[in-house]
């Protein structure tokens, strides 16, 4: 079902954001001024839900663990975020950016390879006669 201007009812472009309510930057004015002219009040702006703030316990937290338990932390943070789906597309470059950024340097603090999981390691098999030629 196509959606529909608020003031002059013609069809939004399919490609328009959630919220999205007019057709044109002078449909979203006329609306403004008419609710302005009724003494109605501004609209609240609707934003994305902000990223829950850092609260003191886990600054704390993360203030006594090790580089290495902050960069896992911080990699876990990442991780939620991009797997989240209220997370806006236009921040998943930057946050992916961050995630591999953050991956790198545990994986160089660490040792370990920046794949590895520690569940799928294969051990190594002797000889059982085969011979390769």
């Amino acid at each position: 079902m196509a959606r529909l201007c608020s003031v002059c009812g013609h069809e939004l472009p399919s490609d328009a954001r959630a919220g999205v309510e007019y057709c044109s930057p002078r449909c979203k004015q006329k609306a403004y001024r008419l609710r302005k002219a009724k003494g109605e009040q501004p609209r609240a702006k609707t934003r994305a839900k902000p990223s829950p703030a850092l609260d003191r316990r886990e600054f704390e937290r993360m203030m006594d663990d090790g580089m290495e338990d902050v960069l896992r932390h911080t990699r876990d943070i990442l991780r939620r975020a991009l797997d989240n789906p209220d997370t806006r597309a236009s921040d998943l470059p930057a946050l992916s950016r961050q995630y591999i950024a953050v991956c790198r340097e545990l994986e160089s603090q660490s040792g370990g390879g920046l794949f590895d999981d520690p569940e799928n390691e294969t051990t190594e098999v002797s000889d059982v006669g085969a011979e390769v030629v």
